[in-house]
């Protein structure tokens, strides 16, 4: 009887925070682009393009990885861990990228609920000269979730299922007169659905964001999203390099407004990035990531040689 009291607990306060879950959240964060508030369409680039913009990966050149963790409000059942990477192809192919993530709620030592989503994402460079740039991009997203088993009574405990559904992302960013990106990114734009007798229309969304570099180590990005079973949120942030391999970044959102601030430390190929959300209501949140970026492709690292 206690178990299932704590495990009723644990459900409402998942519902409570369900912006954080895998499914119900296409735009899924990286403590780069939580620095910044979410403001991050125009901005995303590399590894982290996989998740907000397929697109910026046309724009990325080199290899590059990531590990992030993420503690959705500090609520200490839940977890969210994320391993990302891109590469850069041979001529003109752009640069691919895979991303894998896990939301998991834990309850006593036993997972009620796992979230998973597996991403595979290609970015193409269109048009490039001395002051403008073009890039298109998109990526597959396999998404499942699992409830477990449920809570032990007379007849005992039974598996309470799991579903896999397919999600699609594409979007385009563009280079205007150097300092300039304009971007734009649809989020499962093909209406996946969850379930199998009971179906649940999976989140889609609509961004457009502009990114402005008025200095060199000075970036500044504004988002309008539209989530269209929800409603609109305007984003805004900025990225200041203090000093050579050092990073400072602040945000807002809004819908609910939350404030965000953190840093980027940039030491040869690795990167270290922190995020810090400011919640009105719930608990902060806390994101970190570590990660490395080469400017050589894959296939170049791997060259003997090379």
């Amino acid at each position: 009887m206690k178990k299932y009291f704590l495990s009723l607990i644990a459900l409402c306060a998942i519902a409570s925070i369900a912006t954080a879950q895998l499914i119900s959240n296409p735009n899924l964060p990286t403590a780069g682009a939580q620095g910044m508030g979410g403001a991050y369409t125009a901005a995303a680039r590399g590894s982290d393009a996989v998740m907000w913009n397929p697109s910026g990966l046309g724009m990325s050149h080199g290899t590059g990885g990531r590990f992030a963790y993420h503690q959705p409000y500090s609520a200490s059942f839940l977890s969210h861990l994320s391993v990302s990477g891109f590469t850069s192809l041979p001529k003109k192919y752009g640069a691919v990228g895979l991303a894998i993530q896990n939301l998991s709620t834990r309850l006593g030592g036993e997972t009620i609920s796992g979230e998973t989503e597996i991403a595979i994402a290609h970015g193409l460079l269109l048009q490039e000269d001395i002051h403008s740039a073009l890039s298109v991009g998109y990526a597959l997203k396999l998404i499942s979730w699992s409830l477990g088993e449920s809570v032990e009574g007379t007849s005992g405990s039974y598996d309470l299922g799991s579903a896999t559904t397919v999600g699609i992302d594409v979007g385009a960013t563009a280079k205007v007169w150097d300092r300039f990106f304009l971007a734009s990114a649809f989020h499962n734009i093909n209406h996946p659905q969850m379930g199998a007798d009971l179906k649940r229309d999976l989140p889609r969304s609509m961004s457009a964001g502009v990114q402005y570099e008025p200095y060199f180590g000075v970036k500044t990005s504004f988002d309008i999203e539209r989530r269209l079973d929800a409603g609109t949120i305007f984003k805004a942030g900025g990225d200041l390099q203090v000093v050579k391999p050092f990073h400072i970044r602040v945000g807002v959102m809004t819908n609910p407004n939350i404030f965000t601030a953190g840093f980027g430390l940039f030491y040869r190929d690795i990167v270290v990035d922190y995020a810090f959300l400011y919640h009105p209501v719930l608990s902060p949140s806390h994101s970190f990531s570590v990660g490395f970026d080469v400017p050589q492709s894959l296939g170049k690292l791997w060259k003997p040689g090379a």
